[in-house]
């Protein structure tokens, strides 16, 4: 991992005052306080200028290394670690300046970390857990509904209540501990306890969630014997959103719900990741069909989609005013 010096940009303080507020400097953590901060004077959000140390040379989200950094704090909720770091930037600069090929390697890099397994079992894990607890009836629905489609909203969890959970499952030795951590609080929260009351036996509580599961294309009534084994409501949550088929998985197989989630994870993750928001869900049918369109896991359509936001003006525009990519650079 490379390293910043920041300086922030006191031009902003011009306009600060000009709006009538005190320039007081606030800073926030929203990925947690071990991570990049945000940077406000009153109520204006200030975009620092990075500069590679010792120089006058500005860091931008065009650099590799820059942008391979963000992508484990966007995606992993972490720093990279030297060798991962290592080899994802090598992937792009390994183009040796030919711009044709870094910008493809952008792209292939970027969309891998929607597809890691790290990914899956925290980022998509927390995901799978409001999926398969709620069904299409979320208690904190998406506040941007689409009037042609309405109800739909109600399919997609709020992402201020995932971000928030998200940030309880870190990749590490420790992550199945913390995944367990979080289904074990996850199950004792007012709004999951109002849709699947405390009074319930293990047996009537696994029959409830499955049918919450079948509601969403995924049939895993084979499996209730086993869930039931598990002994308790946190260890069912659990293992239904895990993804580790090839670690056992507790003896639960639950491999048709990870797939008929994929491509709606994918899409709602592409929103939390590269523009750390919620999806207006004009927009999140309209990727979701595209991915749709395709057999599962089509990485031509995960590009297309992964190019669109890393070219778009909004995500360039997290990093610098300065808009040096357009959504016409990627296939059609």
């Amino acid at each position: 991992m490379f390293k910043l010096t920041v300086i922030v940009v006191t031009i902003v303080l011009a306009a600060v005052a000009a709006l009538g507020q005190a320039p007081t400097l606030r800073i926030d953590t929203p990925d947690g306080p071990n991570l990049p901060a945000d940077l406000f004077y009153g109520n204006v959000k200030v975009k620092p200028l990075r500069l590679r140390p010792g120089t006058n040379t500005v860091i931008t989200i065009d650099d590799s290394d820059f942008f391979v950094n963000q992508h484990y704090v966007d995606f992993l909720n972490r720093f990279p670690d030297p060798g991962g770091f290592g080899f994802w930037n090598g992937q792009i600069t390994a183009c040796s300046g030919d711009q044709t090929c870094i910008f493809t390697r952008r792209v292939e890099v970027s969309n891998e970390f929607s597809v890691v397994l790290e990914f899956g079992q925290s980022a998509a894990y927390v995901y799978r857990m409001y999926r398969e607890s709620f069904g299409n009836a979320q208690p904190f629905p998406n506040p941007i509904p689409d009037p042609v489609h309405p109800g739909e909203e109600n399919k997609v969890p709020l992402y201020s209540k995932f971000k928030t959970d998200r940030q309880a499952v870190i990749g590490g030795a420790d992550l199945p501990a913390q995944q367990l951590a979080l289904a074990n609080d996850f199950v004792n929260r007012t709004e999951f306890l109002n849709k699947y009351p405390a009074s319930q036996t293990l047996d009537q509580f696994v029959d409830a969630i499955l049918a919450t599961i079948n509601s969403l294309g995924a049939d895993l009534t084979s499996q209730k014997s086993a869930l039931v084994g598990l002994g308790t409501r946190g260890q069912v949550v659990y293992r239904l959103a895990n993804q580790d088929l090839q670690g056992g998985n507790g003896g639960i197989n639950n491999s048709a719900f990870i797939d008929a989630e994929y491509n709606r994870a994918f899409v709602f993750t592409q929103y939390a990741g590269y523009l750390r928001r919620d999806a207006d869900i004009t927009g999140f049918l309209f990727w979701l069909g595209q991915v749709n369109s395709a057999p599962l896991r089509e990485v031509s359509k995960q590009h297309a989609m992964v190019c669109s936001f890393i070219t778009s003006a909004e995500y360039q525009q997290r990093f610098s005013p300065v808009i040096t990519h357009s959504n016409g650079e990627c296939p059609q």
